[in-house]
């Protein structure tokens, strides 16, 4: 519904990579200097170069379970591995391996041919951070995993989102994103907290299903924070709704209310919330069929409709508000106070209790809603006049 910013556009965004490279260092198998390419990270008031990234951040081998020695063994990975760098070289090579059983193209994308596995790091990083909608064709190409049995390996053994999420820096790493409001719907708070005894965080919706593309469970660009209605609505379905990073429905697809019985409503009064109903349209000429596409399918989706026709008593709030101030008092609140209302928009802030310009409509929910109404009763007032 509402657009947010990837970590590119982000004021904090080196924080936000930062923060997210150590993630992946410190749970993917991989070598942390494969994974860093070079950057030096900043996290928490520790500068960490590639090299040092083992001892600075503690990064420990897997555990040796039963179950994941026979893991070992019936990949032909055995002998004494007394060392944590041993340890570690284990992991990686079990990853490689997995990797191939469950995709060869997604091998050779990020591994080149030799004696051993190494890692092509361009492309690894690019797995890691390419925005879901602009994957170059090598990845395109590689597709969805069919097999189950390799669905749960690479998701338990090399994309480990589970490891991932339950890591004390992702909920730092969201509380950089800040997304304060669900993208998908506008409508719950999803401010991070940190502070304190505990913590309070949003969920990382998977944009891309893990269960199709397990190898994008911990990419950046693939986890949308989100509010917990919206994760459970979408879950771990593959359906191509509004990409947050890029789409919104903007000023093009709008909410409007619709009468149903009579026009009292626009009076704002509390009892007529039976008497209209709300509609999610598109307006000026239409959308790119792409584009409606995926505004349908967020629409099915979340239930977009049916949600906001809860919020009947909201809409008469602002019917009623706009009833009482006239637009003309609200100019004439301009004129009496200018060092407080430099324009129009000024005084409508503070009557909405938030700012309705387009940009600002991921810092409070119903955001969207709320200029959507103003401009349908400014529609109106000109209308009368």
């Amino acid at each position: 519904m509402i657009r947010i910013l990837t970590y590119k556009e982000h004021p904090r965004g080196d924080a936000i990579l930062d923060c997210y490279l150590y993630l992946a260092a410190y749970v993917l198998p991989f070598d942390p200097e494969d994974v860093l390419d070079g950057r030096v990270l900043h996290v928490r008031g520790i500068t960490i170069a590639p090299e040092d990234f083992l001892k600075k951040s503690g990064k420990r081998a897997r555990m040796r379970t039963k179950k994941y020695l026979k893991l070992l063994k019936k990949y032909h990975i055995a002998g004494p591995a007394d060392s944590k760098e041993e340890r570690l070289a284990q992991d990686r090579l079990l990853a490689a391996k997995l990797i191939w059983k469950a995709s060869p193209e997604l091998y050779w994308y990020l591994y080149t041919a030799g004696g051993g596995p190494a890692v092509r790091r361009g492309n690894l990083r690019t797995l890691l951070t390419v925005k879901m909608d602009e994957l170059p064709q090598a990845l395109r190409m590689i597709g969805a995993i069919q097999k189950k049995e390799s669905v749960q390996k690479l998701l338990n053994e090399v994309f480990r989102y589970k490891d991932f999420s339950s890591n004390p820096l992702a909920a730092k790493l969201l509380e950089y994103m800040d997304v304060n409001v669900c993208p998908y719907c506008n409508r719950l708070y999803t401010v991070t907290l940190t502070e304190g005894e505990g913590t309070s965080r949003p969920q990382f919706d998977h944009y891309k299903s893990q269960s199709k593309y397990p190898y994008f469970a911990v990419s950046l660009m693939n986890l949308i924070p989100s509010c917990g209605l919206c994760n459970q609505s979408k879950g771990d379905r593959d359906e191509e709704v509004l990409y947050p990073y890029s789409d919104q429905m903007g000023t093009r697809v709008v909410f409007r209310t619709r009468p149903e019985k009579s026009l009292r409503y626009l009076t704002g009064c509390q009892d007529t919330q039976e008497e209209f109903s709300v509609t999610l349209d598109t307006v000026d000429g239409g959308l790119p069929e792409k584009l409606r596409d995926r505004v349908e399918a967020s629409k099915d989706l979340f239930q977009l409709v049916p949600l906001y026709n809860k919020h009947k008593d909201y809409i008469l709030y602002l019917f009623w508000k706009n009833y009482v101030f006239s637009s003309e008092y609200l100019q004439t609140l301009c004129s009496m106070f200018p060092d407080a209302f430099h324009t129009l928009q000024d005084v409508k802030t503070m009557m909405y209790l938030m700012d309705i310009d387009q940009a600002q409509w991921g810092r409070r929910p119903l955001g969207k809603l709320t200029h959507d109404i103003d401009m349908e009763i400014k529609g109106l007032t000109e209308e009368k006049s």
